[in-house]
């Protein structure tokens, strides 16, 4: 991603919580239509298929209490995200859509915090290897970002973090949490990352976008 443009991201697509569930085809589409970047979460089924979903369990979105860790792909695409038409899509799938439409933040989801086991990035590199358009890579674990950033040295790959002090170095960037970024807090991480983006889990008013861009001068936000 180039380092002067201001992005702003879809948080797990343009969804609402009604029509258009979160992290489906249809969320990447309409943010794709408003000209919006687009962040999005993937995880490995049981049979080694990355797809795209945020959570370890299915009950939220699917009703489902189990993990998508433990179920293969031919089981997860008979489920339908929040009632409506839309399956789980798979890495793969979102990858076709969006086809380097908009700048895209991958998150890597791992079964656990303080998994080892590298088998989720080794699936996902060949793929991303493969794709034409602008993306970086994110993850709450460390080894999983240092892991992709060994494999991808020209692929910008950032830490997230909300809590973290001090915030881990050797990254590209870091996603911190906007509610608990100030502007001392904002000028400290400018210090040791390329790029600082904000991220937010609750939707933003125009002012509040306005004070993270510009206030804060963030290089980006996720929202």
């Amino acid at each position: 991603m180039q380092n002067k443009e201001k992005l702003i991201f879809a948080h797990r697509g343009l969804f609402d919580d009604e029509m258009i569930p979160e992290n489906s085809l249809s969320a990447f589409q309409r943010a794709i239509d408003a000209g919006l970047g687009i962040e999005l979460d993937v995880r490995l089924t049981k049979d080694g298929v990355p797809v795209v979903f945020h959570d370890k369990t299915l009950r939220r979105m699917c009703s489902d209490t189990r993990k998508i860790s433990k179920i293969t792909y031919d089981e997860l695409k008979k489920l339908r995200l929040k009632g409506s038409d839309e399956g789980i899509p798979t890495l793969e799938q979102t990858l076709e859509l969006i086809g380097g439409q908009v700048p895209l933040l991958v998150e890597t989801k791992l079964p656990k915090r303080r998994t080892l086991s590298r088998r989720l990035e080794r699936r996902i590199i060949p793929l991303l290897r493969d794709y034409k358009g602008d993306f970086s890579l994110q993850s709450f674990n460390k080894g999983s970002v240092r892991f992709l950033k060994r494999h991808m040295p020209q692929v910008k790959c950032g830490i997230l973090s909300g809590s973290l002090y001090p915030e881990p170095s050797g990254f590209d960037f870091i996603s911190y949490k906007l509610a608990g970024m100030t502007e001392k807090k904002a000028q400290e991480l400018k210090k040791r990352y390329e790029q600082v983006f904000g991220w937010s889990v609750v939707p933003l008013s125009d002012e509040e976008k306005r004070y993270a861009l510009s206030t804060l001068d963030l290089d980006g936000i996720i929202i």
